[in-house]
């Protein structure tokens, strides 16, 4: 990783991590916002995953901030670092929606009281959806992958090719042969003709 990149990780996951250590350690100041979250998708989560696992699914807010505030941290230090950068910003942008979900307000005339959070938090979206497919200037794996398939094709055909070559220069060989044997057969019978010939006459 090249420090230019370092910085500028560093500098982004900067927030997630101060921000998920406050979430972590006090929970309440953000539990009212995150109600209006987990009251709408808790029901949903605990009817999706099978019933072995809904039970263990926390129902209240306090617990969703630990979770996501756990999230940004953990996912903050990881992209910062650069080890398992890309599961790192997956967890930043979870942890982003999830914060743009809670700061919607609830009636429409406070919108533009929340407008500077709400950009602030898209941003903050878009910025780690950005952060998760950066490949450092790497090829993706589907790229890698179709180029592998297309240079192995072209291997196919350069040895099809090949083959091809070598089996009509071996099939002019042949030929060549059967005439050369055709033409020597040819001129023994002549010679056999002329022999008995001389013996009857």
């Amino acid at each position: 990783m090249s420090l230019t990149r370092f910085v500028a990780r560093s500098l982004f996951a900067s927030y997630y991590v101060v921000d998920g250590a406050s979430s972590v350690i006090n929970p309440e100041s953000r539990a009212a916002d995150a109600a209006s979250v987990t009251e709408r998708a808790v029901p949903l989560l605990q009817r999706v995953v099978p019933p072995s696992y809904s039970s263990h699914i926390p129902d209240s807010p306090e617990s969703w901030v630990r979770v996501v505030g756990a999230a940004k941290l953990v996912g903050g230090v990881m992209f910062a670092t650069g080890l398992g950068r890309r599961l790192g910003a997956a967890l930043l942008t979870g942890s982003a929606a999830f914060d743009l979900a809670s700061g919607l307000p609830k009636d429409t005339k406070d919108i533009k009281m929340a407008l500077p959070e709400l950009l602030r938090d898209g941003a903050l979206l878009g910025a780690s959806v950005i952060a998760m497919q950066d490949l450092e200037g790497k090829p993706s794996l589907a790229w890698r992958t179709k180029h592998a398939a297309q240079a192995a094709d072209r291997k196919v055909d350069q040895i099809t090719s090949d083959v091809s070559r070598k089996a009509r220069k071996a099939n002019r060989q042949v030929q060549r042969k059967a005439q050369s044997l055709s033409r020597s057969a040819k001129r023994q019978a002549k010679k056999v003709t002329k022999q008995v010939e001389s013996a009857l006459s």
